[in-house]
């Protein structure tokens, strides 16, 4: 396995530090919408820092967990050709917005978005050359199945990007990953074959 941490860090509002009231984990309706847009404003800078580390090939398949409105898969599919981006998010509302938003851009067979949890990763061995998770690591429940679920999915020589939220002050306790609420998420380790992380 190899290990790559960025040294080049740039600053997002950290919210969730400073907030004594859980975020949506599943975000529906017009809220639900609203709230997508948020997160894809505050994560605009993960996005094309993850695109840079992943260096993506033509040819390529990727799953993002937790895609919300898919604007990461956009940037990802229009900045490389002939690669396909499969997705996994636990609100249809997020599913519906990603799905419409290739639809009007004529990708739509491009990608392969489905509502579902991280525990359950509904593709077959060995199917992805890399998965990616941006922000989305603080949600995850039962991160050692999920972390098993991904080296399943993993091509050999596959990889890894997971991108955290560095807090400003300790990690709120409504998160449901026990390795972030602890804020040991630097000491993470998986049997992932190959991981990126970052930061931010």
């Amino acid at each position: 396995m190899t290990w790559r941490r960025s040294s080049n860090h740039y600053k997002e509002k950290d919210f969730m530090g400073k907030s004594s009231k859980p975020l949506p984990q599943s975000p529906s309706g017009i809220s639900g919408k609203f709230f997508g847009r948020i997160m894809e404003w505050l994560n605009s800078g993960a996005y094309y820092k993850t695109i840079k580390a992943l260096e993506p090939k033509k040819d390529e398949r990727f799953l993002e967990i937790g895609f919300g409105t898919g604007r990461f898969a956009e940037l990802l599919l229009t900045g490389t050709s002939g690669v396909f981006m499969a997705g996994l998010d636990p609100t249809s509302t997020m599913v519906v917005t990603a799905q419409q938003r290739f639809k009007r851009k004529g990708l739509g067979n491009q990608v392969d978005f489905r509502e579902g949890t991280d525990e359950i990763i509904p593709w077959d061995n060995e199917d992805f050359d890399a998965v990616i998770a941006i922000h989305s690591f603080q949600f995850w429940q039962n991160p050692e199945n999920t972390f098993k679920e991904i080296n399943r999915v993993l091509k050999p020589n596959g990889r890894m990007i997971l991108v955290f939220r560095n807090h400003s002050s300790n990690p709120p306790d409504w998160l449901p990953n026990p390795i972030s609420r602890s804020g040991q998420e630097v000491e993470l380790t998986t049997t992932a074959r190959k991981l990126w992380l970052c930061f931010n």
